[in-house]
């Protein structure tokens, strides 16, 4: 927790695993919640094992789960449920993604919540929506991507990211926040449903389905058409040039003013209508360029434009230097880390990274002795496999 943040004394017990729920606790701790996350005692979060390893952490869980507090409990046993319940009791968000209908099973339902605790905000996310034909299917972000057109829209390729996990966190720590301001004003919870689907087919709906938009007009090429990098003579390249003024400046800084005068490309509905043939028309110019020379004509003509770096490069990017992006930390289990600071700049109530992402079972005594269990009732768990 980052003492003094915009959501300090918020209190979030989150349920879920992998990077769709987790996500959403990551982005209330760093503006100061204090996030505790429970895992079943049998098997740890995926998470854990994903990227390089060391101990109980890896690469992707010291940068998701800083700032929150870790515990490990067995909610098939009913003491641990009844821990549970009492955390949630205290709580202002509970996240989980369970699969539809499991949490209601168990005991941890947004009824059997909000019962106990009206102001509770609850946030449940699924991968296609809490009922339907594909509601009980297992899935993973690139079987989003998938069905909800990002494969097609990429050109028959998926995101090399888990965009539809990240994004659908985004959306639901937004609408959790958005139902904790509600809450100020009706002094009640309230259930906040998400799914994968959802939150991804509405993210890339803007400029990906822009034709469907407007189905009684003629159809334009999307961004999959002409958002494409140019090869140089000793890499690449990308850039946009959206106003006329510096598509004819850069048309002559590249020795190719032709191009401006050709009636195609001359406007900028006519340079995203023809954009396949723009793209052949300017494939050969750049081929003959060294990256170094195609940017500065470019940024002679004002165009946005920008070497396609590799990822050690990235980070030593100028700018990302300057921005201070990336701070590096002493983690008690995988030595130095590098991890992003939270992005948002807060001028009163700032962000930050004060607690190093947990081990396995970290905080478990702590946790239930502010629910009130005593040292002798925890041992007792432990010996008997209720918690870790």
């Amino acid at each position: 927790m980052h003492h003094g943040g915009a959501l300090e004394g918020i209190r979030v017990l989150d349920v879920s695993a992998a990077v769709a729920g987790p996500f959403i606790s990551t982005q209330l701790a760093d503006m100061g919640a204090e996030v505790v996350m429970v895992e079943p005692v049998h098997r740890p979060d995926v998470m854990r094992v994903t990227g390089p390893v060391v101990g109980d952490v890896s690469g992707s869980w010291v940068s998701m789960h800083r700032n929150k507090r870790a515990a490990a409990i067995d909610v098939r046993d009913q003491r641990g449920l009844d821990a549970l319940l009492a955390l949630a009791d205290r709580a202002d968000v509970f996240v989980q993604n369970f699969r539809p209908g499991v949490a209601e099973r168990i005991g941890l339902g947004y009824e059997a919540l909000s019962a106990r605790n009206e102001r509770l905000v609850y946030v449940s996310v699924s991968g296609f929506g809490p009922d339907g034909p594909y509601a009980d299917q297992p899935v993973y972000d690139p079987i989003v991507q998938a069905v909800a057109g990002v494969v097609a829209g990429q050109g028959g390729d998926l995101v090399k990211n888990v965009i539809a996990d990240k994004v659908t966190a985004v959306t639901a720590a937004n609408a959790a926040l958005g139902a904790l301001l509600a809450r100020t004003r009706t002094g009640r919870g309230q259930h906040v449903e998400l799914s994968l689907l959802d939150a991804t087919l509405s993210f890339v709906w803007l400029d990906l389905f822009w034709n469907h938009s407007v189905p009684h007009l003629e159809p334009v090429p999307t961004y999959t058409g002409w958002y494409q990098p140019y090869d140089t003579l000793d890499g690449q390249i990308t850039l946009a040039w959206p106003t006329d003024d510096k598509f004819r400046r850069a048309a002559e800084g590249l020795g190719r003013p032709e191009l401006a005068d050709d009636e195609r490309f001359a406007t900028r509905a006519g340079r995203v209508r023809n954009a396949a043939a723009l793209l052949e028309e300017c494939r050969s110019t750049f081929a003959a360029l060294s990256t170094a020379e195609a940017l500065s004509r470019l940024r002679a003509a004002d165009v946005p434009s920008a070497a396609v770096q590799s990822l050690d490069e990235a980070l030593a990017d100028p700018q990302v230097r300057h921005n201070a992006l990336i701070e590096t930390h002493e983690h008690p289990t995988a030595g130095t880390v590098h991890i992003p600071r939270p992005a948002a700049r807060f001028s009163d109530t700032p962000t930050g990274i004060g607690r190093p992402a947990p081990g396995f079972g970290q905080h478990t005594d702590e946790v239930l002795a502010e629910i009130g269990l005593d040292a002798a009732t925890i041992a007792t768990l432990r010996a008997d496999g209720v918690v870790a």
